[in-house]
């Protein structure tokens, strides 16, 4: 498989996971989150500024506070919306912004405001 479709493959995954109970993420989050980090790999701004916002989010879960949680969770909402924005491909736009609107959900069930 090349490494397109496994980040493909993972960002559906994701997307289903995320939008039906996110609660049953938290157990596996670090497995979750460097299976992201390995599949983005580096030297694409948006992508590093992903990655190092999972590391951020990584950190945040391990301290267990809600506000660093929801703030590191719409930090890549944004980031997800601005990836669909800078796509050609209309299939991968939708599903980037469907994953920013999980993730913002998540972001304010974790106790950030709605912006």
């Amino acid at each position: 498989m090349t490494q397109a479709h496994n980040t493909n493959q993972l960002l559906d995954i994701t997307l289903r996971e995320i939008s039906t109970d996110p609660h049953h993420l938290l157990p596996m989050a670090n497995s979750f989150i460097d299976q992201w980090v390995r599949a983005l790999g580096a030297g694409h701004e948006l992508e590093d500024n992903v990655a190092s916002e999972l590391e951020q989010l990584k950190h945040a879960l391990a301290e267990g506070k809600p506000l660093p949680i929801g703030e590191s969770l719409h930090s890549l909402a944004k980031l997800a919306k601005k990836g669909s924005g800078e796509t050609d491909n209309e299939a991968l736009s939708q599903k980037l912004q469907g994953l920013a609107d999980a993730l913002e959900g998540v972001a304010v069930m974790a106790g950030r405001k709605k912006s």
